[in-house]
């Protein structure tokens, strides 16, 4: 405990006593508790496009030619998120606005004893990066590869950085390459993405979503042809089509083979007399069924779980899209030699 001499409120001297579980200084004239309180510091995490954190290089003692994230004392006067963006201007010439808390934890400094660490993310409003204030280098460091930081707080606050965005990193690694293969005008993809896991459900679930879709051909207006099928032979055409469909999704096989299997399926309707509007009723109700199979399988607790649904209910209007244009394609060709 930092001792002090005398009492603020009337000057007489301070003695110690055990007071609500604790040795603390109390006035021995007017009785006043003096408490002594964690000095607060702010510390700012501010990372760029790449994923990658802006340090600076230390000027001065302690810690001196060590990297750390911008920091420093608050000041009486104003809060702890503008002594964030302070020490963020001050020290690298960026300005910012906090986003969210990251991390508050206590450290015991040989100088200034106790102190309440408290680091924001912050995202950058302006400036240019330079060093300044008591820094001599700023520059961008990988997320993943970081230089021993200046502080055991900041290594600690790195650790809970890459836990609150692990998610929101995944989200956009996934997009990314979604949206890269749908350029690319693909149906599958050998690079995993987020709504694979979902895939698999309805791999492993196939019987349920066959017995639904069954039981809804068999007496759906839309399709009359189908109402006195073999249930049997309806069960085994679809338990065929999802297994291809996980693979032709993951790209285990590929867009030849896809159509391929398509139009074949169009020109056996074809001969089996089914009308085609029937035809691409029963492949429509069964994308229905993989859906609300999906939604109710599905967990909505967290973001990165409503975007697996948003992700996988793109590629299946895509594949199911695909699938019927070559459908159609198979049935409407004036003979079966695939020509």
């Amino acid at each position: 405990m930092n001792s002090k001499a005398y009492c603020y409120f009337c000057g007489a001297e301070l003695k110690e006593e055990f007071i609500e579980g604790k040795l603390r200084q109390i006035c021995s004239l007017c009785k006043k508790i003096h408490y002594e309180n964690p000095l607060p510091v702010a510390s700012v995490i501010l990372s760029n496009n790449s994923r990658e954190v802006l340090l600076v290089k230390r000027a001065y003692e302690p810690y001196k030619d060590m990297w750390c994230f911008p920091i420093g004392f608050a000041e009486v006067g104003e809060s702890i998120e503008d002594a964030a963006l302070r020490e963020l201007k001050e020290e690298t010439g960026v300005e910012g606005k906090i986003i969210q808390l990251v991390d508050v934890s206590s450290h015991i400094n040989p100088i200034y004893g106790e102190l309440l660490i408290v680091t924001f993310e912050a995202e950058k409003t302006g400036g240019v990066e330079r060093p300044g204030d008591d820094a001599k280098d700023c520059k961008y460091f990988p997320i993943d590869n970081l230089p021993r930081l200046a502080f055991d707080s900041q290594e600690k606050a790195v650790k809970t950085y890459i836990e609150l965005k692990k998610d929101l990193w995944k989200i956009q690694d996934s997009l990314k390459k979604f949206f890269e293969g749908a350029k690319q005008d693909k149906i599958g993809y050998k690079d995993s993405l987020l709504s694979d896991e979902l895939l698999n459900a309805i791999q492993n679930n196939s019987d349920k979503i066959i017995t639904l879709w069954l039981n809804d051909i068999s007496t759906n207006p839309s399709t009359k042809s189908y109402h006195n099928f073999d249930k049997k032979e309806l069960y085994n055409r679809a338990i065929y089509i999802i297994g291809q469909i996980n693979n032709w999704l993951k790209g285990i096989k590929g867009e030849v083979e896809f159509k391929s299997f398509y139009c074949e399926l169009g020109r056996k309707r074809k001969k089996e007399k089914i009308p085609i509007e029937e035809l691409i009723s029963s492949v429509s109700i069964l994308k229905k069924h993989i859906w609300m199979f999906i939604y109710s399988y599905s967990v909505w607790e967290k973001i990165i779980d409503i975007y697996r649904m948003f992700e996988l209910g793109e590629r299946l209007v895509y594949f199911f899209d695909r699938a019927a244009y070559y459908i159609i394609l198979g049935y409407n060709e004036e003979d079966y030699t695939g020509k």
